[in-house]
């Protein structure tokens, strides 16, 4: 009877989570295609568009980390909640807004309200996990509960083609509307069903256990924050480009929704391929490669089947990246920083990807498909700083084995 007990504990747990990630990134599938050529439509010029999806990376800098606080001590799925209700309600402010300078305010407010999720997700995912695995219960893969924002967004994304042939244009915006509605009953229900950890505020603990894990963390977060500010010109003026080239709507939904569906692959298998913690290094060093490659390849302006095959490396550029970076750090926060150790990755991507944004925008005006190749110089410098985290990681696991340091590494207890 206990054992029935405690596997429907986790089962609702898994499927708790799982819903909240889908949820979670349905509006992506839509909103990274078109949000930019509804922009567009709207008057905005290209600067004016790189600007609006830059501005809100900007203020995320300085949001999410305090935000992260916040969800630290007064409960990270209730926070979540407030995101992405105001996510919603920022979209639907955006449809009735008149003129050039109201849209470019409103998509600041849409991205900043949207920018915080993903890290308050992997949080409270993050959490829930261990909680589960200090209670003794079976432990839940964190790829396999992720792997659910991914196939939302394929699926969104393999519609997108036909719902913006319905809704062309300044109309893209109600699918937004609509489909943000469902992130913010998720999140909602995930907080009336969380348990939000016991804080000591006298003694809240520091990020790290230790200088070591603090350096390593560091050198994490730069790492990743390169690689995926590489993604900027494709972000932002993917869609526009390939549009230019006369490709159809519904070829540039496969084309995005390839890169997701190698990416949900990635995240199934990731638990297994690489070991969990132990390969989270491994797998930020394999994603800062790939992106490398990737990008150099894209500034050749390559035809549509090759096209296809260098979306597809976003499991590499993107998935590897993400998954490697978020569970190093999360085996590295201590037990009462979890969200903003989560919050310092989200803030150090924005800042880079804001300023690559940025670039982007003054790149693709000079150099076309060219700025690609600054966004593989960032890869690059990316690669050199996960090398560094790979060796670093080497080190610390090579003093946990030590007797004087044992069970000094891997998951922190949480404390009651």
């Amino acid at each position: 009877m206990v054992a029935v007990k405690t596997s429907q504990i986790v089962t609702a747990t898994a499927l708790r989570l799982s819903i909240l990630w889908s949820c979670l990134f349905a509006a992506v599938g839509i909103h990274l295609p078109y949000f930019t050529v509804w922009l567009a439509s709207q008057g905005l010029s290209n600067k004016m568009i790189a600007q609006a999806v830059a501005v809100p990376m900007l203020l995320r800098i300085l949001t999410t980390p305090a935000i992260a606080t916040i969800a630290d001590r007064h409960g990270i799925a209730r926070t979540l909640g407030f995101a992405a209700t105001a996510a919603c309600l920022s979209y639907t402010a955006l449809s009735f807004a008149p003129g050039p300078a109201l849209v470019f305010i409103g998509a600041v407010a849409v991205g900043l309200a949207q920018g915080v999720m993903p890290s308050l997700a992997d949080a409270l995912t993050l959490t829930e996990i261990r909680r589960l695995r200090d209670a003794g219960l079976r432990t839940l893969d964190y790829g396999r509960i992720r792997v659910f924002a991914s196939l939302s967004v394929l699926i969104t994304m393999l519609g997108s083609g036909a719902l913006v042939t319905l809704l062309p244009g300044r109309q893209i915006i109600w699918l937004l509307v609509g489909i943000s509605i469902f992130p913010a009953a998720a999140a909602i229900w995930n907080a009336r069903q969380s348990r939000p950890a016991r804080v000591n505020p006298r003694d809240p603990g520091k990020l790290t256990a230790s200088p070591d894990k603090l350096r390593l963390a560091i050198v994490c977060i730069a790492a990743a924050a390169l690689v995926q500010a590489s993604h900027a010109e494709v972000y932002t003026f993917g869609t526009l480009h390939w549009r230019a080239l006369g490709l159809s709507p519904g070829f540039i939904g496969i084309a995005w929704a390839s890169g997701v569906a190698c990416e949900s692959v990635l995240f199934v298998a990731v638990g297994r391929l690489s070991g969990g913690e132990r390969g989270a290094a491994g797998l930020l060093i394999l994603g800062a490669a790939g992106a490398a490659i990737r990008w150099t390849a894209m500034s050749f302006d390559p035809p549509a089947g090759v096209l296809l095959v260098l979306q597809g490396m976003h499991a590499l550029s993107f998935a590897a990246t993400y998954t490697g970076s978020v569970i190093l750090l999360g085996s590295l926060a201590g037990p009462y920083h979890r969200a903003r150790m989560q919050g310092w990755l989200a803030s150090a991507v924005a800042l880079t990807t804001a300023l690559a944004t940025m670039a982007a925008g003054v790149l693709t005006d000079s150099l076309g498909e060219r700025a690609y190749l600054v966004m593989a110089g960032l890869a690059v410098c990316g690669l050199a700083l996960a090398v560094l985290a790979g060796v670093l990681k080497r080190r610390l696991d090579g003093a946990a084995a030590q007797p004087q340091s044992a069970g000094s590494g891997g998951w922190t207890v949480e404390p009651s």
